[in-house]
This record gives structure tokens, sequence and C-alpha cells, in this order.
């Protein structure tokens, strides 16, 4: 026991010496004072006085970058590094964008101008970017011409203030990076309307004034992605602009504003338990991208983000992403997200380096080699710090409480990758009606997968196909024109374990009340060495009614005849998918509403999509399991199938039990265990199960007395008078 103690001691401290920066919220401010809860008291003169004691007055560049960073980049030029891959994709950019004309201003939807604020920031960045790299004015005339045509637009659409948010971080690029280059009125111009489109407008939200707006963003609580968006915009803006006299007042208000409500967010949206960001992983890039340029904005302006990033939740949140990600960086989507949608962003530079972990960091460099580009690689990247993509990371992700649970066989892109999404039906932020939804890809080919985001602007969205339970890879229970689960249920992984089997377990009974539930619990398994997936569900009514389960594919699905079978063709792969122990039987259906779902017009188009489905008419209990074997290019049909044991048995073989008496289980019980047990020749798991006389899933001294009562008296298995022995 001592022996299994200092083992458990050993790998523990080999994981504390793994946790990059292994203290949170422990960063100094620039006194050195402790910034554990200084996003409750910071305020915005102090952080201008801060980076005025840093750079000096009127110092520029220091937003992200700075000369000495820009230098640094003209190291890299042509020396084939992976810099030198994207300085190349830079310079072909602000090329390009030198023969366009500037933008208009655009609003086609009679919403949003949000499309022309991303360009126009895209463009600034690229093409400042590209002046200070290649030391060429062209591109700094053609980037001041992109602001001096927005600074003419009437406004930059604060009704929908994300396209303020946009352009206004545009702003702050082009003057930090232009700096230099400008002469004092075309500063002075720059500065006048970003405070005037920018700052008062943010100004309106953070007090509280009368304004139209499409949301409230900054009032509304807990709140979503555009807490991000929005606080750190104008936050970079003020850290850009702030040692200004014309704007060094109203920047120390948006600053003061922008830094607690920030500060508060990250706390609330990244979950401490396992890192889920609750909107899905495209808004989690979102959000966490305009996170990375306020800290990284914060840290080369005032030399301290002051504890904005450090949070324990947001480390925890890349490992949602690459884990909710195919071997290949392609989202498992849930809620509003887009379907297979790329993952490997750049906001992985900069968490890579904030947390000295870079092998977050080689996710990004991976997709950056395959020919990806964003102006926002240049900003974080470090060549220095660039190491190759590391595959030895544990291959289950998920633990009890948790809202997400992920398996695969390996890391490399021929593997098999299962996922479980759960949580919380939270159609507020971002979600949809798909609790207990799985995704599954083999060999890079997507065969169960998600269908993606509804137009915002649909009346009645929330019934939408797409939103719907119906529209994803889970259950519905006696469908009508109701939701067809239920809005705000909230069912979490109530069992999970690693291993060659692995799975997750979650009760979705929650969700599936108001349908006419008794109970519904839906767990996914991973056998590894068999490449297997077992997608089982046993449900439980009030009263017998109908019961559909739903897998959506854009594969060719071919049905056996007697509908116990079928196999998912997408592209050259084959995926069998079988019925086992179980009622029921395989058809295709098109993916589209049930005749007892509600109409909605207008709905996107779902055609190239269609679903495996089962349908259990006048039933009360059923047991649905279903198996999903990849096949090999001669394979038919599998040559090894898993037979159904209930979820509650899926629970792996504990050993218990103090035999040799010494006040604990050790090594010695293990042995005296060899000893007695003589048709157990070694600790082979499979013998060890053989040996669970009681069938509890723990070998422990009870299946020993067992064991010794029939081999001294012949009684059976069943017998309990070993109990008192």
């Amino acid at each position: 026991m001592k022996k299994l103690f200092l083992s458990i001691l050993l790998v523990l401290a080999m994981l504390i010496d793994t946790i990059p920066g292994a203290s949170f919220a422990e960063h100094s401010g620039p006194d050195g004072f402790q910034t554990e809860n200084y996003g409750e008291y910071i305020d915005g003169e102090r952080v201008i006085s801060d980076t005025i004691a840093k750079n000096g007055m009127y110092a520029h560049p220091r937003i992200i970058m700075s000369k000495d960073k820009f230098a640094k980049l003209k190291t890299h030029i042509a020396d084939g590094s992976t810099t030198a891959i994207l300085i190349e994709k830079l310079r072909n950019e602000a090329d390009r964008l030198l023969s366009t004309s500037v933008c208009q201003y655009e609003i086609p939807d009679g919403i949003r101008l949000l499309e022309t604020s991303k360009r126009i920031q895209r463009r600034i960045a690229a093409l400042a970017m590209a002046y200070n790299i290649f030391d060429d004015e062209k591109y700094a005339k053609r980037c001041y011409a992109e602001l001096e045509a927005a600074c003419n637009f009437k406004d930059w659409n604060p009704n929908h203030f994300l396209d303020t948010a946009e352009m206004t971080t545009g702003f702050a690029l082009g003057y930090d990076w232009l700096y230099n280059w400008m002469n004092d009125d075309q500063r002075s111009y720059i500065r006048k309307n970003t405070i005037e489109k920018g700052f008062a407008q943010a100004m309106e939200d953070f007090e509280d004034k009368p304004r139209t707006r499409t949301y409230r963003w900054y009032q509304d609580y807990p709140g979503d992605n555009w807490k991000l968006v929005c606080t750190g915009s104008m936050g970079v803006a003020a850290l850009a602009i702030g040692d200004e006299s014309d704007a060094r007042d109203i920047a120390s208000k948006i600053l003061d504003y922008a830094y607690k409500e920030a500060y508060s967010f990250v706390r609330r949206a990244y979950s401490e338990k396992d890192g889920t960001y609750s909107e899905g992983l495209g808004y989690w890039d979102y959000a966490t991208y305009y996170l990375g340029l306020y800290s990284s904005s914060l840290t080369s302006a005032a030399g301290t983000d002051y504890g904005l990033a450090d949070f324990k939740g947001l480390r925890k949140s890349v490992d949602f992403i690459r884990y909710m990600s195919s071997n290949a960086s392609k989202s498992f989507s849930f809620g509003d997200d887009g379907d297979s949608r790329d993952t490997g962003w750049a906001v992985l530079l900069w968490l890579g380096d904030y947390f000295q972990s870079y092998d977050i960091s080689a996710v990004r460099i991976d997709k950056i080699k395959n020919d990806s580009f964003n102006y926002l690689d240049l900003l974080w990247i470090d060549e220095d710090k660039i190491t190759d993509s590391s595959h030895d990371s544990p291959t289950d992700w998920g633990e009890v409480g948790a809202s997400n649970a992920s398996f695969r066989n390996t890391w490399d892109e021929s593997g098999v990758v299962a996922a479980l999404h759960t949580g919380e039906n939270n159609y507020k932020y971002h979600g949809h009606y798909d609790l207990g939804s799985f995704y599954i890809e083999s060999n890079g080919a997507r065969f169960f997968t998600d269908l993606g985001n509804e137009n915002y602007e649909l009346p009645n969205r929330q019934y939408s196909y797409r939103i719907r339970a119906e529209g994803h890879n889970t259950l519905t229970i006696n469908p009508s024109e109701e939701l067809d689960q239920k809005e705000g249920a909230e069912c979490l992984i109530s069992d999970f374990s690693g291993g060659n089997e692995a799975y997750a377990v979650v009760d979705l009974t929650a969700a599936y009340e108001p349908s006419g539930a008794k109970s519904v619990v839906r767990g996914l398994k991973m056998i590894k060495d068999k490449e297997c997936v077992v997608v089982q569900d046993e449900i439980s009514l009030n009263v017998p009614g109908d019961i559909y389960w739903f897998a959506h594919t854009k594969g060719l699905i071919e049905v056996s005849n007697d509908g116990r079978s079928a196999v998912v063709i997408v592209g050259s792969e084959k995926m069998w998918v079988g019925l086992v122990g179980s009622e029921g039987k395989f058809t295709v259906m098109n993916a589209e509403p049930l005749p007892t779902s509600p109409v909605v017009p207008n709905q996107k188009d779902n055609s190239e999509y269609r679903k495996l489905a089962i349908h259990l008419t006048n039933t009360k209990e059923a047991t649905v399991s279903v198996v999903c074997i990849p096949l090999k290019q001669s394979e038919i049909k599998p040559s090894w199938i898993p037979s159904v044991k209930a979820i509650s048995e899926w629970a792996p073989l504990t050993i218990e039990g103090d035999v040799n008496g010494d006040g604990e289980f050790g090594i010695s019980d293990v042995v005296l265990l060899q000893k007695w047990m003589l048709s157990i020749p070694d600790t082979n798991l499979a013998n060890w199960k053989a040996a669970d006389l009681c069938a509890d899933d723990k070998l422990d001294a009870f299946d020993l007395c067992l064991m010794r009562q029939k081999l001294i008296y012949g009684y059976g298995r069943d017998n309990r008078r070993c109990w008192n022995a």
C-alpha cells in the first residue's frame, strides 16, 4: 500500500509539474501587488498612468505590437520559417487591397453593418502591419484611405452594437500602428471619430442612457459573447488614444466599465468544471479572440492585464475546444455553431503564450502550414516558442457533473472520434434543444453530424427544425407542436470512465418529462481496440407512446432488408450501424420536420442531409442499443459485434477488500486472491471479471469467500452462507 501511495504522489507531482503557469490569479500589477481581486476595483485612470509610465507619452506602437516586435518579424522575411509563411501571406493580402475600393456603408439585411465593420478591421490591420514590416508608404496611404472613408460614415451602426465594436477595434489598430506615419491633423481626425462614433455610443450603454439597441448587451446578465467583443474593443481603443488630452477623460471611464465587466464575464462564461463555453465552439472563438486582443493590449501597453485572463476555467476551455473537435480540428457542433467548422483558430497562439503551454499554439501552427491565414497570427506567433503538435494527450475527456464528453482511440486523423453533448437548454444564449446529441467521425469522415445554425431573423425560429431535438442526433418522444425538449432543462454527465471501454452517461429525464417520460438515460461508449462506438438509450414512459431515434449525416445510407443494420457511406469510407439486442428497425428519413411539428416558413435548406431513424410505437419501456463500427475496404459487415449490457453494468470492475486483515487493501491481498482463486492465473481484467462471483462489479473479500465455500464445501455461486463465514 505504501508503494501504491508513493506512486500516486509521484503521479500527482508529475501532473503538477505539467500545469502551465501553475498558479492562477497571481499575476502582479505594476507595483508588485497581487491581483486576485483586482478586477473588482481597477480604475481606468490608473491603467492610463501605467501605460504612460511604461512607454512614455504618445509612444506608439503599443497595442500588442511594438517597434521591437515589428523588428523581430522583419528578421523572418523569406527565412523559410512559419513566420515567413505568414509574412508572405500578409504581403499578398496587402498588395491585393491596394487595387480595391474603400468600403461603403452597407446594411444589406436592414440590421447589421457587421460584415463591413469586420472587413474594414481586417483591411486596416493587414495594411498597417504591412507598412511596419515592409517600410513601404503605399500600404500606409491605402490604410489611411480606409480609415478616412469610415470616418465619413454617418455612424458605425450602434443600434447593432457589435458593428460599432468591430469598427472601433480597427480604428484602434490603425491609429496605433500608423501613428508615426500620420500627421497631427490626421491623428486628431481619427481620434475624433473614435470618440464620437465609438466611445460616446459605448457610454450610452455603460450608463444605460436612453438609446435604441437590438440587444442591451451591457445590462444583460449573465450575458453572452457580446460582453467580451464590446468591452474588449472599447478597452483596446482606450489604450490606443487614452494619453491624448482630448481623449483621456472618456478613455478612463471606458476602461473603468470595460475592464470590470470583462473580468466578471470571464469568470461566468468559462466553466471551472471542464472549460465548457455554453454558447458553443464558434462563439467561444469570437469571445475569446476579443479577450485575447484586450489582454495582450493591456500587457503590451500597461505591462500587465491585471489578472483579466488569469482564470483556470479559461485554461480548461482549451481542452473543451480541442476535445470537442475532431482530430482534424473540425468542430463537433452544438447550439448555434456551424457544421464541422474549422477550430484551429489564431487565438490559440495567444492562449499558448499566456499559459506558457505551447502545445496549444501547435494546433494553430498546423493550420498555418496548411494555408490558413489571419492577421492575428502575426500578433501572437513567436517562432522561438513553436513546438511540434503533441499527440500524447489523454484520449478521453469528461467528468461527472460536466456538460460534454469525448473519446478517441488515437489522435491521428485516421482514428475514430465520438463526442456526447449535454448541459443546459438555454435558447436565449445560442442554445438548441440538442441534449444527448452525439457525433462520430472515422478516418476523417464525419458519419453523424449536426446541421448547424438557423437564420436569426426567422419568425418562430425557436420551433424550426434545426433548433428542435428532431433536428439533432438525439431522441424525440411523443412529438407535437410543442418544444420536443424542455427549455431550461439541465442534464449533466452522471457517470464517466476512460480506458479501453470508455464511456459517458447522462440522465435526460428532465429534458423529456413534458413529453411523458418517466426515465430517459443515454450512454455513449467507445470500445477502442475494436473501433466500436455504442449509443444506448434506456427509456421508460408514463404511458405507451412514440419514440424516435435520429442520427443525421451527409452520407449515403443503405439499410439492410431486415432493417436491423445499415451502412453509412461518406466518400470512400463506410460505417456499419447495427441494432443489437433491442427492438426496432432502421429507416431513412429526410432532414425535415415530422408531420406533428409546427410549420415554420423559410427555414434553411436541409436537402444535403438525411437521417438514420428508428421509430417505436405504442411503447412504454425500451432499450435501444446502436453499435457503430467502421468497415475496412473489403468488409460488408464487422467481424465482431458487442453484446448488449445495461448501462448500469458499464462501470469497470473495481478490486476491493482487506483480504489479509492488515487494515489495508494492498498488493499482498491481490497475491492472496490469486492463490486462493485457483482458476485465476493472472491479473488480466477479463479473468478478474470472471472471478466477480457476486456480480457486483467488485472483486473483493465477498467473492473470495464465495470461491472458498465453493472449493471447500461445493456451495454454488448464489449461496450466501459465506457472508457469516
